[in-house]
């Protein structure tokens, strides 16, 4: 019997062969997905020039076909010769939905007719791979995966392609050649910054007062302070200097309340919970995951990244010991305990349960290589370091006894408030000595002290040593990092109009997924609709703009919970409880509405009234620069920020200086990909050109938009064996990028062992 195994991505399929050789026959990798769904026109010819259609096909879907770009008509070919004469196809590309469509998709499109199984696997070293392979299942197990897979990639297809096309129809601004992108998960992301946008520019500070006494039994003082909900706020200074009149004197007793109490540990990482902490170091989502990729994919140290789940399986209880023993045995983590605290249930760490539906549980460091943490993380870069810190030490704890304190509430009731101090002393620490500095602290604004306060009995006797008022200004609600909106993107049910429709989707995944979220966020700050000030987005001008125009039109699809709401039907595909058919045809008719909207609008000519900002591209900047310098002048001002302004610096451009043709193709390729129009001066012109593909390259594969294409066999067989001299994995990104090959290379080769 003839077996082959596909697997996602070079790296993998090396790791792979590295750990079974040929034992379950040829390893093959793809590069992502080399399978793409048609374009409209190729579906319809009628469909090439924009219009207000719904682009859905008459079948239904959108059938397969190759993705020959960047080199992968070879895979592909290759893949189709190694189909031809296999018996049996294991798939063992990455454990969730996209890895399951990646595999099935080339199984489905050449219509293989033998055996397929599926193994699955959260870690990629030797012993977690036979693992797999030795309990992979029939492939037809995993049909509900690539029905949500498949309903997802063609809902996306036709829902985004219309909408963006209607939208861009109606209301794109004078001037502007780019499309406005409409997108299932973009937009209502969008809406999270916009609306937070608008919050922060309609907000009006307000002064409020807090009055205080300082009691005191002759002995000890303590201050008390007025307790106020927030919608119960002292605003008026005089009624606030008139109650501090009132108690000024005052003497009575205590309400003291004493007890002990105990905290349960926080849950584990998922990569939202990673991205958010890692925000608070100025990271971007998508350095997050590149560097927890790293850790999984080239040092095999931590489990899968992608991991939208806080949860372990039941069975890694049997390796909490070994796996405490050996992270105390590493310099950052000092605990005091030995033996770990098991958890089990939705409020443990271990939860056969809350695992239900999900691809793969929490990010916790790798089991399987744990007798190499020692050697692997020395040499771990500093940013890996610090992220397999934070993520070990969030096991740690999740396995360390409960947190014991002691708190102390005193109370004394005054007029119309009762003035309080809570005071929190830790018997145990317990869980957080694994966290030390990284444990949120208690917000500012309680009346929480972590402070012993005196032992006052029930019914003490004290007296106002001292009054007074404290007085505070609200503040605007803050921008969001990348985490907090990756964290707002997850929970999406705090955007619900309603209690009931908050209450359903409290246990949704939010909108988008683990995998995509910091690929919608980048793609929103390319399009012109974020930018990055001080670690913080910000919404621009046209974000704005498009934002108060759909919330007229189409609230809907700017609606984070009414996405949600949607994003569930997709995910109830995976547990059955959604036919995918009926969700697809969901979320067309969905799309159909804004378009009929869209169009009434467009007929009314309504275009956003907003000018378009362009930045200039660097060789841009830095032919201007040189002129200035030439001439001994300064940049305009804005020169730097705004195209035209930079273009008009630089005056015009000589008549000859026409692009080549591979230039106009590759940006044509650009323009088809983004679904971006490319006006007949730009193509006219090398530089402009050069400005406009600097400004719109990144919609396509990394390291390729750079127009170096894919790497040659000789630079990938180089890069491969430095990699085998010193155990390295090269990212699968890097491996479809000359560019990015390169730089690997040179950032390895200076490692290289000797022979």
């Amino acid at each position: 019997m003839k077996s082959i195994v596909i697997c996602e991505k070079p790296s993998q399929a090396r790791n792979v062969r590295d750990a079974l050789g040929s034992e379950y026959g040829q390893v093959l990798a793809a590069r992502g997905h080399i399978f793409k769904l048609a374009e409209p026109h190729e579906v319809k010819a009628e469909w090439k020039p924009w219009t207000y259609d719904v682009l859905r096909p008459d079948s239904g879907f959108y059938p397969l076909k190759p993705d020959t770009s960047y080199g992968k008509d070879k895979v592909i070919d290759e893949f189709k010769a190694a189909l031809s004469g296999a018996d049996r196809v294991i798939i063992a590309t990455d454990c969730d939905r996209e890895g399951q469509a990646i595999g099935e998709n080339i199984v489905r499109f050449f219509k293989f007719k033998g055996d397929v199984f599926r193994a699955m696997f959260n870690a990629e070293d030797p012993a977690s791979l036979r693992d797999a392979f030795g309990k992979m299942q029939p492939n037809k197990v995993y049909l509900k995966m690539y029905q949500a897979a498949f309903a997802r990639m063609q809902s996306d297809q036709i829902c985004n392609l219309s909408m963006t096309r209607a939208v861009t129809l109606a209301v794109r601004p004078v001037g502007m050649e780019e499309s406005l992108g409409i997108g299932r998960v973009k937009t209502p992301t969008m809406g999270i910054v916009c609306r937070r946008e608008r919050e922060i520019n309609n907000f009006e500070p307000n002064d409020f007062f807090i009055p205080w006494m300082d009691v005191s039994d002759g002995l000890t003082t303590v201050r008390l302070k007025a307790a106020t909900r927030e919608d119960a706020r002292i605003l008026d200074a005089d009624k606030a200097k008139d109650i501090v009149r009132n108690i000024d004197g005052w003497s009575g007793p205590i309400i003291a309340l004493r007890e002990q109490k105990s905290q349960l540990p926080p849950k584990l990482m998922d990569l939202p919970t990673l991205q958010k902490k890692a925000a608070q170091w100025g990271w971007a989502a998508k350095k997050v995951l590149d560097t927890a990729q790293a850790l999984y994919e080239t040092h095999k140290i931590t489990t899968y990244p992608r991991a939208e789940n806080r949860y372990l399986p039941e069975n890694e209880i049997a390796n909490a010991d070994l796996m405490l023993s050996s992270l105390k045995e590493l310099d950052f983590v000092k605990v005091s305990y030995d033996m770990p605290v098991i958890r089990k249930g939705k409020s443990g760490t271990f939860s056969d349960k809350q695992l239900e539906g999900s691809s793969h549980h929490a990010i916790v460091p790798n089991v399987k290589t744990q007798a190499q943490w020692a050697a692997i993380f020395a040499a771990l870069d500093d940013d890996e370091r610090k992220l397999f810190e934070l993520i070990a030490s969030s096991y740690v704890a999740a396995i360390g006894p409960d947190r014991v304190y002691d708190r102390t509430e005193m109370k004394a009731a005054v007029g119309d408030y009762i003035y309080g101090v809570n005071g929190n002393v830790d018997v145990q620490l317990g869980w957080k000595e694994a966290l030390g500095a990284d444990v949120e602290k208690v917000p500012s604004d309680t009346n929480d002290t972590d402070q012993s306060l005196p032992d006052w009995n029930a019914g003490q006797i004290v007296s106002a040593a001292a009054v007074g008022l404290d007085k505070k200004t609200t503040k605007a609600p803050a921008r969001y990092t990348e985490g907090s909106l990756v964290s707002a993107m997850q929970q999406a049910w705090k955007f619900a109009h309603d209690g009931e429709t908050a209450e359903r989707l409290k246990d949704s995944k939010g909108i988008g997924t683990v995998a995509t979220r910091d690929t919608i966020i980048e793609g929103l700050k390319k399009q012109g609709f974020f930018e990055i000030v001080k670690n913080q987005i910000v919404a621009t001008d046209l974000a704005l703009a498009l934002y108060d125009v759909l919330m007229i039109e189409a609230p809907e699809i700017v609606d984070p919970a009414a996405t949600a709401v949607l994003e569930l039907a997709l995910d109830d595909i995976l547990t059955g409880k959604s036919d995918p058919q009926a969700v697809i045809d969901m979320l067309v008719n969905r799309a159909a509405a804004v378009i009929v909207k869209m169009k009434i609008r467009g007929e009314k000519g309504q275009p956003l009234d907003v000018k378009v900002h362009r930045k200039p591209s660097p060789k841009m900047l830095d032919a201007a620069r040189a002129k200035a310098k030439r001439e001994n002048v300064k940049l305009p001002r804005g020169a730097v920020t705004d195209f035209d302004i930079c273009k008009e610096f630089l005056g015009p451009l000589p008549d000859n200086d026409l692009p080549s043709e591979a230039q106009i193709k590759f940006a044509q390729k650009i323009a088809g990909a983004a679904q971006v129009n490319l006006d007949e001066e730009t193509l006219q012109n090398r530089a402009l050109l050069s400005a406009w593909i600097n400004a719109n390259k990144d919609v396509m594969p990394s390291g390729a938009a750079g127009g170096d294409g894919p790497p040659t066999a000789k630079q990938i067989g180089f890069a491969e064996k430095i990699a085998k001299a010193n155990d390295l994995s090269i990212p699968a990104a890097t491996l479809q990028s000359r560019g990015d090959l390169s730089k690997w290379i040179d950032k390895n080769s200076k490692k290289r062992k000797r022979t």
